[in-house]
């Protein structure tokens, strides 16, 4: 077992932290009152390549392993308490992986460079207004048309939407193309956005940056190259960038936390009470243990995630369900105990901790998010007890 980082890994995790530092922190103040990401940090993303982690380098990618993909999304969780330009970053990135894995030769050629560049932004359409993490609940259809498909449906709580509309991008899209067979009717699309495509903004508890939407496609017309794998295959590919993403949100939410116990800890040094520093209390010390060692634990866990699925996709080693386990695993301790940890370090902070000048405030409503997002923690405590019990407890 190894636990370090390659030379190359080492610069870039250093190349994104000087980043962090020099970008993401002055442009945080502009980010939460104006509740969109700054247009520097867009251009700083297509500066570094940002877009293009997953993109193989032919189209003008990095072509980053998933361990590399979290080393990123590490070092912007612990500059971004907001969690928006990670939710950019990690939206983006995951899902298109999968058009860079399942996109026909046609599609990758006419989509990926302009992806990797930032000038498409991707996004995930899959819940809807009567399901979320019940995928086979669907109803958007994709019906056949010579070497077309038309898809017709509503899709709701779509992180980007608004970025994608304003910016130019498309939605990785679940649809079904055959409604008798349940999940397995569900097909996968790359889905352009058009004005066939109505979007309209909803508002978030946190994460003011990012922008959040419903989609209704009235009579999209794509083309049938624009399927991702194969026709009635696409329950099982979505899962594929579930984990990417679910993944890098465990160790982006792991971040978070231990920048607001750094915060914390700051802060408790010098803030005196009843004559000394709040900092020697030892009921705040052991609270203090117990969320450093929890969160490093999970930050542990997260990049363990993200080298087994590495693994299982190289087909090196591990089975899909091996990778499913340990990515539920990872995102449900870690989106739960970074939200304990942060709501400790607010606590220490006192009155102070409650206001909306206080980043601890802002950072608990942001990691909240990641307990729903990419699938909720009763969804991951069902696959972990699944995955754990055997395929004779599988839910049918």
């Amino acid at each position: 077992m190894d636990f370090s980082l390659t030379e190359d890994q080492e610069l870039l995790k250093n190349s994104i932290k000087e980043f962090a530092e020099r970008v993401i922190s002055k442009n945080l103040e502009e980010m939460i009152n104006s509740r969109r990401i700054p247009d520097e940090i867009f251009s700083e993303f297509r500066r570094m390549n940002l877009f293009g982690v997953s993109v193989p380098q032919k189209f003008g990618g990095m072509g980053a392993s998933p361990v590399e993909m979290g080393i990123i999304g590490e070092e912007i969780g612990r500059a971004d308490p907001t969690a928006s330009i990670s939710v950019l970053y990690l939206v983006h990135n995951s899902w298109s992986y999968l058009i860079s894995r399942y996109g026909t030769e046609l599609l990758k050629a006419s989509t990926l460079p302009k992806i990797a560049s930032g000038e498409l932004i991707t996004g995930i359409a899959t819940t809807e207004p009567s399901c979320g993490s019940d995928i086979s609940a669907i109803k958007t259809r994709a019906t056949k048309k010579g070497n077309s498909y038309v898809i017709n449906g509503e899709k709701s709580f779509i992180s980007l939407a608004i970025d994608i509309k304003e910016r130019g991008g498309g939605f990785v899209t679940s649809a079904k193309t055959d409604p008798s067979k349940g999940a397995s009717g569900i097909s996968l699309f790359y889905v352009p956005y058009s004005e066939r495509i109505e979007i309209s903004k909803l508002e978030e508890m946190g994460r003011e940056g990012s922008t959040w939407g419903a989609l209704r496609f009235n009579d999209v017309e794509i083309p049938a190259e624009y399927l991702l794998g194969e026709v009635n295959r696409g329950f099982n590919i979505i899962h594929e960038g579930f984990e990417l993403a679910r993944s890098i949100i465990a160790v982006t939410s792991a971040a978070m936390a231990l920048r607001a116990l750094d915060d914390g800890m700051d802060y408790i040094k010098e803030r005196k009470a009843f004559g000394t520093t709040v900092g020697k209390f030892q009921g705040i010390q052991f609270q203090l243990a117990e969320d450093v060692a929890k969160m490093e634990a999970a930050l542990t866990m997260g990049y363990r995630a993200l080298w087994m699925y590495g693994e299982e996709q190289a087909e090196r080693r591990f089975n899909r369900f091996q990778v499913t386990r340990e990515v539920a695993i990872a995102k449900l301790l870690s989106t739960v105990w970074a939200f304990d940890a942060i709501n400790d370090s607010l606590q220490w902070h006192g009155a102070y901790g409650y206001s909306k000048n206080n980043l601890q405030e802002v950072a608990l409503r942001a990691v909240r998010s990641f307990q729903l997002a990419e699938g909720s923690r009763e969804v991951m405590k069902m696959i972990i007890a699944r995955e754990s019990l055997g395929h004779d407890y599988y839910r049918k």
